[in-house]
């Protein structure tokens, strides 16, 4: 009865089953976590992230997540210059799940929000792109150069590349309460840099890229993250 065999077909029930055998057990151990998997569930919700953003110190853009018209209405008649984001971060290049970080129209009626929750957030005008990497106690962060016409620079390619960029004070502060509030030993931070100097909160991805960053400015991105999971002494930079 209890023979090696297989499903004959996808199950839900045997999926789950298998997932809280996994995940139960994996959460049972005192293993060296890059992130936990509860932080890093919790980590993933957007507008989570934006509250802890927030409360870290971190300067974050008006944002509205609803679905009633008339507030997304009343949202762009304050500030105008919009953009609408996919609440859940899915990638843009998996329709029909995913939305593209996309500029507001501004004759916009707004009806469509009643169809679901929608991300509405003032836009950024940036001059660079900032990806800002921790891995326990040391931060890298890299600049791009950015072209004003576009709006998500993670999915266009202008020819500029990363460069190690200082991190100003303020930042690594809040950078250090926001892992903390989040239980974090990793995350990827995005930021658009304004015209003057001020970098806005956009995302931590808290498993995001780092091979592209590292090949552009070799910083030392995976040996640090080889490090943190060896328990090692962070190494002077």
């Amino acid at each position: 009865m209890f023979g090696p065999r297989r499903a004959s077909h996808q199950s839900e029930w045997l999926t789950t089953e298998s997932e809280h055998a996994l995940y139960g057990t994996l959460h049972s151990t005192d293993a060296r976590w890059m992130n936990h998997p509860v932080a890093a569930e919790q980590a993933r919700r957007k507008p989570w992230q934006l509250c802890v953003a927030h409360h870290s110190g971190f300067a974050v853009p008006p944002t509205l997540i609803t679905t009633f018209p008339h507030m997304a209405r009343d949202f762009a008649a304050r500030y105008r210059d919009l953009v609408v984001k996919s609440i859940s971060g899915a990638h843009p290049s998996d329709p029909p799940m995913a939305l593209p970080t996309s500029r507001v129209e501004p004759d916009a009626d707004f009806a469509g929000v009643a169809a679901g929750p929608t991300l509405l957030q003032q836009h950024v005008p940036k001059r660079a792109d900032i990806r800002l990497t921790c891995v326990g106690d040391e931060l890298f962060a890299a600049r791009k150069l950015s072209d004003p016409k576009e709006v998500d620079g993670r999915f266009t390619d202008n020819g500029d590349l990363w460069s190690p960029v200082r991190i100003p004070d303020r930042i690594v502060g809040a950078v250090r309460a926001y892992m903390s509030l989040a239980h974090l030993a990793y995350g990827a931070f995005d930021f658009a840099e304004d015209g003057d100097g001020t970098w806005w909160f956009l995302e931590c991805n808290q498993g995001g890229q780092f091979g592209f960053i590292e090949l552009e400015t070799g910083q030392p991105i995976a040996e640090a993250v080889a490090a943190w999971l060896a328990g090692r002494p962070t190494p002077p930079r």
